[in-house]
């Protein structure tokens, strides 16, 4: 069977696939049938061939599932495209949260492949910045404000995802496996002690992570019958509160006018987050549902 039938047939799998999946689950968007527009028709004909060989050394009656024909043989799941891998897009901007790699670079495996950083936040709504920071998964910081900023300024693939060059930087500024970017924008819509600031440049200051929701969790093994416990949280990043006002108790004014009056005991270790596109007050010590959301501003007593 040629190539090109072969690719067909995933075409049409992974779009009626697609549709199957979304409609089971509710889901917004056909990733399987988006992949057939976002990769070469080549790469998907390789894939096609690997999967048909894979189907052709089995016999039917020790055929194994699709799963885990993924799991042993990797077909289909193009192991060299990052499609679970994201990078976060935080600070000043309409949307912020995470992206997929794969959404910013959807050609890696083709020469010449690259995206402006500029083209990228244009995209994202970001018309007007004071600066970007891009963050490195090991823990590089690059800060760049907006007039040294230029169409050279890249984003590439590289083997932890995307990297980032620019022809008019030094070679220093040069990071590889970008895994946050931050923007600080032109507006300053948060007042902190009277001092008026945003989200995005606290975001490049000193920040601290905050460990909430934790919650005990069991399962019995199936084969010795053994309940095994471990514990879950979700782990916060944001502006520490003290570092903001100090050690006072606080007023907190949210973006509704609604005053929120907590002692320096109820601040303690509280932190200013970006969550959801949302400013939110974080009490580790507190549930979520007494976190003070779209804070605007914070006031020491």
């Amino acid at each position: 069977m040629s190539k090109w039938w072969l690719v067909l047939i995933v075409v049409a799998v992974l779009i009626v696939g697609g549709v199957t999946a979304a409609v089971a689950m509710g889901a917004h968007a056909l990733a399987p049938a988006r992949s057939v527009l976002h990769f070469p028709w080549a790469m998907l004909a390789d894939e096609a061939a690997t999967m048909n060989d894979c189907v052709e050394c089995h016999e039917v009656a020790k055929f194994h599932s699709c799963a885990t024909c993924h799991d042993e043989h990797g077909s289909a799941e193009m192991s060299k495209v990052p499609f679970n891998q994201l990078v976060l897009l935080a600070g000043d901007l309409p949307e912020p949260g995470y992206i997929a790699i794969n959404d910013i670079l959807p050609y890696r495996d083709q020469p010449g492949t690259q995206v402006a950083l500029l083209d990228l936040l244009e995209e994202q709504g970001v018309t007007a910045f004071d600066r970007v920071a891009l963050f490195s998964s090991d823990g590089g910081v690059v800060t760049i404000d907006q007039p040294n900023l230029t169409q050279s300024a890249l984003l590439l693939p590289h083997v932890d995802g995307v990297r980032f060059a620019d022809e008019s930087l030094h070679v220093s500024t040069w990071l590889k496996g970008i895994a946050r970017i931050v923007v600080v924008g032109v507006d300053k819509p948060l007042t902190i002690d009277g001092q008026a600031t945003s989200i995005g440049r606290l975001l490049l200051r000193a920040t601290r992570s905050a460990i909430t929701g934790q919650a005990e969790v069991m399962f019995k093994g199936e084969e010795d019958g053994r309940v095994r416990k471990a514990k879950t949280a979700s782990r916060i990043e944001g502006a520490p509160i003290e570092d903001l006002v100090g050690f006072n108790a606080i007023a907190v004014r949210d973006a509704q006018g609604q005053e929120h009056a907590l002692s320096a005991d109820e601040a303690e270790g509280a932190i200013l987050a970006q969550i959801d596109g949302r400013i939110v007050l974080v009490l580790p010590g507190r549930g979520q549902p007494q976190w003070i959301l779209d804070v605007v501003e914070i006031t020491s007593r």
